[in-house]
């Protein structure tokens, strides 16, 4: 368990640290972690908490705000060891649960461990039906039942987030994007059942805004890696209702070939012709990912 640095993104949130740094510290003591926190140009007194902890972790400052997930994304780029852990600084993540996440990492064959939140869970009440449309979407472009699309307590091979830092969001969605990335890649995702507590301080998340930003960026990502989930079913749409509207046509008028059904149907074929342009595309651009990956696994050997 000696080879996990945690990374803590921080937008005012000093009460938050002042009161979960310290058993943290005394944990990372204990099974030789390295902690990074970066402060995201927090305008509280985030920097005097900090310089109580000076000598126990290393601080990244942002010199203007940069966002959760580019806050995080300079961790990891800061970051020396294989594995690199993340949780929140408002003190809704528990340490038991993070170190029984790195017990894991000796028994499993992983690439990434992440958090599932139970059912005593804190979450608030407005942020559920946002959740429930992005569990959905995410749900539909990896194929399969994701339990917990965005909780932040997790551990992730350092040298499969350096090949994807360019794909993923710098804000709140960089959870989900994360996620989404690994799957489609074909790396071991495991979740681990967490416990998550109510946060302390103000939260600083827009949810109407992030959530937008969060679903704009999950089709870009779909359209990434599956884009005949997008544009097949566009297509067959297209070709359908053209073919209803010229039967009805050859029912009511005769034997006529309107301009709807020929702008359908070239509609229809265009967008079938590049949903397999666009397929060849994401399969080389999954290649070189892949490759990506590989090449980092060997520097590290």
């Amino acid at each position: 368990m000696s080879n996990i640095t945690i990374i803590i993104p921080s937008y005012n949130d000093a009460s938050g640290l002042r009161q979960s740094l310290p058993p943290l510290i005394n944990k990372a003591k204990e099974n030789a972690w390295e902690i990074i926190v970066v402060n995201d140009c927090s305008t509280d007194d985030t920097v005097a908490a900090l310089q109580e902890f000076d000598s126990a972790v290393t601080v990244i400052t942002n010199e203007v705000n940069m966002g959760y997930g580019a806050s995080i994304k300079r961790g990891i780029l800061a970051a020396k060891t294989e594995w690199v852990a993340s949780m929140d600084a408002d003190g809704q993540h528990r340490i038991a649960d993070l170190e029984a996440m790195a017990a894991r990492l000796k028994d499993d064959d992983v690439d990434a461990l992440i958090g599932k939140r139970d059912k005593s869970s804190h979450v608030p009440f407005v942020r559920m039906p946002g959740k429930w449309v992005l569990a959905h979407a995410a749900n539909f472009i990896t194929g399969r039942k994701i339990p917990d699309i965005n909780c932040g307590l997790r551990i992730l091979r350092r040298r499969f987030m350096l090949s994807l830092l360019s794909l993923t969001s710098d804000g709140f969605s960089f959870s989900t994007s994360t996620l989404v990335c690994l799957l489609q890649l074909g790396c071991r995702v495991q979740f681990v059942p967490v416990t998550v507590d109510e946060r302390i301080g103000k939260s600083t998340v827009k949810q109407v805004r992030d959530d937008f930003y969060t679903l704009m960026l999950i089709l870009r990502l779909i359209t990434l890696f599956k884009p005949l989930r997008v544009f097949l079913p566009l297509s067959l749409i297209l070709f359908a209702a053209t073919f209803i509207n010229q039967m009805y046509v050859f029912a009511t008028q005769g034997l006529d070939i309107t301009t709807a059904t020929v702008v359908g149907g070239l509609g229809g074929l265009f967008i079938f012709c590049m949903a397999l342009l666009a397929d060849q595309i994401s399969g080389l651009r999954r290649d070189l990912l892949l490759r990506d990956i590989k090449m980092e696994q060997l520097s590290c050997k």
